[in-house]
């Protein structure tokens, strides 16, 4: 009793949990379809709309606005970059000339090479006053530093001539610095007196020279170059922190920056009047959200509902409606004429559909009566019966088997075009059993493009052909040769059913086509009737069968259509 009483309470606990699963899934199912409605529905989506065109609208003005003064900025960044590399290029050729000059006097100049040598004397004297007046005469001839200096340290000598300074003590102190300090191989930012300079010491064994550039005139030149009273420039041996308005140009020669700061608000003082008119424009388009609503309604809603009223009309069966009302559009005009059209071929389809198909069944139904003749039941019982009597049980079961298949089929099949591998296999069976009937007197070959396999053909179409060389041409102790070939090509499909047997007549052929051809539905030749009938309902009228013949040669049947392979796959995927 009590485990009766566990089960039981079980049982009402699952039927319970089904019934409160069913009753969720019911409400799920409803929300769901409400949601879709409500999200498909084009009221939503003019609503949408408008949120789009409104609400977003803001941002869209701060937006491009933003990227206007971004642009702008960005331009003048370029065109700055663009001048500061043009200074930096200038400075580094002064950096090369006066490296060339220095050393042409160091190296090529006698009495360059004099003081070199460090003797002191006359000559050594000489040598200094001569070489100090070459440099001058050289940085006026050509652009340059605007100091130099050699320094001979075994004597505690210097040379120094600057161009700015009227007593070229600074120069020099700041040489002696720097030597002292242990100064740095190459071009450097110092310090000379209060100016900024990038200077060059190079030392050759005991000699040392160099030079500097002063930077500040570099930097008011291009002050007055560049159009903003706020900009900043500066030189330094890294670049300035990267900010939105920050610039470097490098200088490759002294390994060091040209940097400049620019004031984003100098840039962008004249785009204001851009956001006003931004924001100006969403205020219009804000007041102008009814005014849209009522336009997108009469436009579009009143007749979306007239053709969705009719469609509905159409559905309940009344084939009679046309839409009467005068479209507000031409592009809705078109559509209720296109729904007036589609309804009168409805109409006309419905009629033609119903006969098409009442032609179809009664095709099928005497392409079946074709193929299930009481003679070719009885042969074939008959042999089944002679078989069975010489206790062959191997060749009555693949009898029984081709028989089965071929029953089923022929009524099993749900497509009124099948693969032609299905029709090949039944064919291959059909040959197995007449070779059974006929013992060593069929030959058959088949030759097929890769292609036929996947081509869709009436059922029994070839079969036909091929049963009616066994019936009428093969003959016990006589080799018939048989041929099934198959070719695919871009015009279509082509099958070809060739024998070597007795052959046709002139006029039995002739016969034999004009009754195939006016469509006979009785009598002589039906099943040639027939299949052309079938062919040309299923690929149109290009389609066609021609029999050919001679007299002791042999026969050929042809059967051409057109097929295109990608186009039919697609269909029969669709359905």
């Amino acid at each position: 009793m009590e485990y009766w009483f566990i089960e039981k309470t079980q049982e009402d606990a699952k039927e319970t949990c089904i019934s409160l699963e069913e009753g969720m899934g019911e409400i799920l199912r409803k929300c769901g379809g409400r949601l879709k409605y409500f999200f498909q529905s084009i009221s939503t989506k003019v609503f949408v709309i408008m949120l789009i065109l409104v609400l977003p609208f803001n941002i869209l003005a701060i937006m491009l606005s933003r990227a206007a003064v971004d642009s702008m900025i960005e331009q003048a960044r370029i065109s700055v970059k663009n001048v500061m590399e043009n200074y930096v290029t200038d400075m580094q050729n002064n950096m090369q000339a006066a490296e060339y000059l220095l050393w042409s006097m160091k190296n090529e100049e006698s009495d360059g090479l004099t003081l070199a040598r460090q003797e002191e004397g006359n000559d050594y004297q000489a040598a200094r006053i001569r070489l100090y007046y070459k440099l001058m005469n050289g940085m006026r001839l050509a652009d340059g530093t605007d100091g130099y200096f050699f320094y001979m340290k075994d004597l505690d000598d210097i040379l120094v001539w600057d161009s700015t300074f009227a007593k070229r003590t600074a120069g020099e102190e700041f040489v002696r610095s720097e030597i002292d300090k242990g100064f740095k191989a190459g071009w450097n930012l110092n310090m000379i007196g209060e100016r900024p300079a990038a200077c060059l010491f190079i030392q050759i064994g005991s000699v040392i020279y160099g030079g500097w550039l002063y930077l500040d005139d570099i930097l008011s030149q291009l002050e007055n170059d560049i159009q903003y009273e706020k900009a900043e420039f500066t030189f330094a041996e890294n670049p300035e922190n990267q900010r939105e308005t920050a610039v470097s140009a490098y200088s490759k020669k002294g390994k060091f920056y040209l940097n400049a700061c620019l004031d984003r608000q100098e840039i962008a003082g004249n785009i204001s009047n851009v956001y006003m008119m931004m924001q100006a424009g969403a205020f219009i388009a804000l007041f102008l959200i009814p005014v849209l609503y009522m336009m997108i309604s009469h436009l579009l809603m009143s007749p979306l509902k007239t053709v969705n009223q009719a469609q509905k009309r159409l559905r309940e069966g009344d084939l009679d409606y046309r839409i009467t009302d005068k479209a507000n559009s031409i592009e809705f005009e078109y559509s209720f004429q296109s729904f007036n059209k589609m309804a009168d071929r409805i109409q006309t389809l419905k009629i033609e559909n119903y006969e098409k198909e009442l032609a179809t069944q009664q095709m099928e139904l005497k392409n079946l009566q074709l193929q299930i003749r009481p003679h070719f039941l009885l042969n074939t019982f008959n042999l089944i019966y002679t078989l069975v009597q010489r206790r062959e049980e191997k060749a009555v079961q693949d009898i029984v088997l081709y028989l089965s298949e071929y029953f089923r089929y022929l009524f099993r099949s749900g497509n009124s075009l099948e693969l032609f591998s299905k029709e090949q296999h039944l064919i291959e069976g059909y040959i197995q059993m007449a070779s059974v009937r006929y013992p060593g007197s069929i030959d058959i070959e088949y030759v097929y493009d890769p292609e036929i396999s996947f081509v869709r053909v009436p059922p029994l179409l070839l079969h036909n052909f091929v049963e009616n060389i066994i019936k009428h041409v093969v003959k016990q102790g006589h080799m018939t040769h048989i041929s099934v070939v198959g070719q695919y090509d871009e015009q279509g499909v082509t099958f070809m059913i060739m024998d070597d047997g007795p052959g046709i007549g002139e006029e039995a052929l002739k016969e034999l086509d004009a009754s195939m051809r006016r469509g006979k539905s009785d009598g002589s030749h039906i099943g040639f009737s027939n299949s052309l009938r079938r062919l040309k309902y299923f690929y149109g009228e290009e389609a066609d069968i021609v029999i050919t013949s001679e007299t002791g040669a042999g026969t050929c049947v042809t059967i051409r259509f057109p097929y295109n392979l990608e186009v039919q796959d697609e269909a029969f995927d669709c359905e």
